[in-house]
């Protein structure tokens, strides 16, 4: 008699689980070890310390006004592509040596990315939350680079649990809060609109204009439309950059002309029609997955972003375990073509979660 292992048997599980694991591992090494021969660690943090100096001189911060300021910096600073917020909360860092201000916000950073586990927990248990963290190439590169990333994911987060009718003045702020920090999340803005979520918007609006006001003894309202729009009018390209947008632009000819603003436009109009139909928590995700497929500068540790999106997915059923569970491996451990193609199909499902058995 064969002894037959059911295919969803704890066995096997294990087994599957600690293939996805080693593997993981092998790319981790491998990935980090090129780029901490590339990069020195806290390679994008030199650009928000910088911008913080500029903001103390009185110098607009956005772009690469603030690298004079940070001359002790090893290698070239990144611009900064960021509304001022996050260079306004560095401020108090701006006067610490370089090397005590790095080591600050990197541990800033980590404590932000043990934060999105304990966030994803309630979605996906703690094994899950940690490993699908941890084990996820991007949030390494991100932890490496100092990005501000690991904050916009815990305020995904924290938006995609606020959907109830008592929660609706965080999810207002936490929208806010994102968009101010990384203009991105601002995409939540039309759902909540077509939902009439009022009491949200109004939180949303009056967050923005709060901070804004009590900004301007240090920042100009200019620095505050320049540092939101400094990304979309950027022009640079790279063949690391992910999105479809980025991918497009790179071709010749009318597909690097027409096919951006079409595929934009068709993402964010499909988005915003299923959202009168759907539900707002899927509503809400599909929206949080726009940017990495629609934004020009979107790079492959930019994807921290979609494990809110993915771990909502894991928690929605079997297909959700099998969509959530594919795109975080051939996203952190394959890359190229496969990241905006499993986003979209992500994107896909949260439009249309009867494709899940999901409430719509």
């Amino acid at each position: 008699m064969k002894l037959r292992i059911p295919h969803d048997s704890p066995h096997i599980q294990t087994i599957n689980l600690t293939v996805v694991l080693v593997i993981a591992t092998i790319r981790i090494v491998q990935v980090m070890s090129a780029v901490g021969n590339d990069l020195p660690i806290g390679g994008d943090t030199r650009a928000y310390l910088a911008s913080a100096r500029a903001i103390t001189h009185g110098i607009d911060p956005i772009g690469n006004a603030g690298a004079v300021f940070l001359p002790e910096a090893p290698a070239d600073i990144p611009p900064y592509f960021y509304p001022p917020l996050l260079a306004l909360l560095l401020v108090p860092l701006a006067s610490l040596p370089y090397p005590i201000a790095l080591g600050v916000w990197m541990l800033g950073v980590l404590a932000t990315t043990i934060l999105l586990s304990v966030m994803l927990k309630p979605l996906v248990g703690w094994k899950m939350a940690l490993i699908g963290v941890f084990f996820f190439l991007p949030t390494l590169e991100s932890l490496w680079l100092g990005q501000i990333n690991a904050l916009i994911a815990v305020l995904i987060a924290l938006i995609l649990s606020s959907t109830n009718e008592q929660s609706h003045r965080r999810l207002g702020m936490a929208v806010a809060v994102g968009a101010l920090l990384k203009i991105t999340p601002i995409l939540a803005a039309p759902v909540l609109l077509i939902k009439q979520r009022w009491m949200s918007l109004l939180a949303l609006g009056m967050t923005i204009v709060g901070v804004v006001l009590l900004s301007l003894p240090f920042v100009h309202i200019e620095t505050w439309i320049n540092g939101s729009i400094y990304a979309l009018q950027s022009n640079v390209s790279s063949p690391l950059f992910a999105s479809w947008t980025g991918i497009l632009r790179r071709q010749s000819g009318m597909i690097a002309t027409l096919g951006p603003p079409v595929v934009i436009l068709t993402l964010l109009g499909l988005t915003f029609w299923r959202s009168r139909v759907i539900n707002l928590q899927w509503g809400l995700t599909a929206a949080t997955l726009l940017p990495l497929l629609i934004s020009t500068i979107i790079w492959h540790y930019t994807t921290i972003l979609a494990l809110p999106a993915l771990a909502l997915l894991w928690h929605s059923g079997q297909r959700g375990k099998v969509i959530a569970g594919a795109t975080w491996f051939l996203v952190s451990l394959v890359g190229g073509i496969s990241q905006p193609f499993m986003l979209t199909i992500c994107w896909a499902v949260c439009c249309w979660p009867s494709l899940l058995d999901a409430p719509t």
